[in-house]
């Protein structure tokens, strides 16, 4: 598997010119000041002020367009309906700046496991979905999380992978794991198979809507913390999640990780 940072572009040149990846690398690299500071000012407030407004979720300015950055559970079209009451997306996106990762524990619910979050992360990016939303949807979904925070992007810090273009105005927002939250997989807060199947189902969709071949390997590929603590609840999902139909390319994509990980996933 390649590297998540910039040096992972280089895994695709075969289907990548180097001017390409010259331009995507160049693109991410210019950062907006005032983002990173909106940034440092959420990771350095105390965990117990992460549930006030001001702090874990801004306001959202209902003048504006509203946008959503999907990194993992809202890329896959049921869950976007259930979430958002609507499916539609703009187009894929690299995402520059943020790291996703298994690295959320959840502990305050059953199942415990450990899921998909998004942490900021300087010279790394991901491949994800930029969504049009509103700033009703918004607060809808901020009133669910309990993980992660809400934090305002810059739209330099996004490439589109399909050469749409990028909204010159709006708010763009992209949902952040709280610190305190980030721990890697271990026996007791597996990887579910069946938060996986959610998320690569949902990939394998952008990939065939958008004629993008390599989007859903890059889902593999641009995740980092893929872990032996996986467990297989593909039969009976914890929590009743949904039971995707797409399990045999899901296994061929799982067959790119290093160490034949997904060989050692246990049975639950």
């Amino acid at each position: 598997m390649p590297d998540a940072g910039w040096g992972g572009l280089s895994a695709y040149a075969v289907w990548m010119s180097e001017e390409q990846v010259m331009e995507i690398m160049g693109t991410f690299r210019v950062m907006s000041y005032q983002r990173w500071l909106a940034v440092g000012f959420c990771l350095v407030l105390p965990i117990s002020s992460w549930a006030l407004d001001s702090s874990c979720f801004p306001g959202v300015d209902s003048r504006q367009k509203q946008y959503l950055v999907a990194s993992g559970t809202l890329i896959l079209e049921a869950a976007r309906e259930k979430k958002l009451n609507k499916d539609e997306v703009e187009f894929p996106v690299w995402v520059s700046g943020y790291q996703r990762g298994w690295f959320v524990r959840v502990v305050e619910k059953s199942p415990t496991r450990t899921v998909l979050g998004v942490t900021p992360k300087e010279g790394t990016l991901f491949n994800g979905l930029l969504l049009a939303s509103s700033d009703q949807q918004i607060r809808s979904l901020d009133r669910t999380e309990t993980l992660n925070c809400r934090v305002l992007m810059n739209v330099r810090q996004l490439k589109s992978m399909t050469g749409g273009h990028l909204p010159e105005q709006g708010q763009i927002w992209i949902y952040v794991v709280k610190p305190g939250n980030i721990k890697k997989a271990v026996g007791k807060y597996p990887i579910q198979q069946s938060d996986v199947d959610n998320f690569l189902t949902g990939c394998l969709e952008q990939s065939k809507i958008f004629s993008l071949p390599q989007f859903s390997e890059q889902c593999v590929d641009f995740t980092v913390g893929w872990s032996e603590d996986w467990a297989n609840d593909r039969e009976r999902p914890s929590g009743g999640r949904l039971v995707q139909n797409k399990r045999k390319q899901i296994d061929r994509l799982l067959e790119r990780l290093e160490g034949d990980l997904f060989d050692k996933v246990r049975d639950e």
